[in-house]
């Protein structure tokens, strides 16, 4: 799932930031106002601050929701109970898990995030790693991913049987 605008679900923190309104843009009042300038008061894409305050913004819910980041893998988390593995790139959220705890979850989230609706990824794919990948093509560069994905189930101590992946 895409977070939808992502950067301005939440306020700008940090750096007080101002920008010049465009003239097309601007209300009939400020006609007298040569170069009206106004503080930015929701993050932009391209403004500094705002990749980090979204990661804060987006860790906080997600560890509302028991979701608990793992360790070593920068953009993955996990829900123990649940067993659910969410992959958060920027905006980009996918999901893979116990097939009924799925929607939930996703609901549960959109409580705390703007998302877009859930859609299946393709059938072989679990947050973006093949699970016939180490099979047919282990000299491919995400040879080593799946390895380390498979490792991440056996860790977990997960049924990959009962698991079925989705994204926002």
């Amino acid at each position: 799932s895409d977070a939808i605008g992502a950067y301005i679900q939440i306020p700008k923190t940090g750096n007080k930031t101002y920008v010049f309104i465009p003239k097309e843009r601007q209300p009939a009042s400020w006609s007298k106002f040569r170069k009206p300038v106004c503080r930015l008061l929701r993050n932009l894409y391209g403004d500094p601050d705002a990749g980090l305050n979204w990661e804060k913004f987006c860790r906080a819910g997600l560890l509302t929701c028991g979701i608990q980041p793992v360790v070593g893998w920068e953009c993955l988390y996990k829900h123990p109970t649940k067993q659910l593995f969410c992959s958060v790139y920027v905006d980009d959220f996918k999901m893979a898990g116990v097939k009924e705890n799925l929607d939930p979850m996703w609901k549960e989230l959109g409580k705390y995030l703007k998302l877009e609706p859930s859609t299946p990824l393709e059938q072989n794919l679990y947050l973006g790693c093949a699970q016939d990948l180490l099979k047919e093509a282990p000299e491919k560069p995400l040879a080593g991913k799946r390895i380390l994905f498979e490792k991440l189930f056996e860790k977990e101590a997960l049924d990959r049987k009962k698991f079925e992946s989705s994204q926002s």
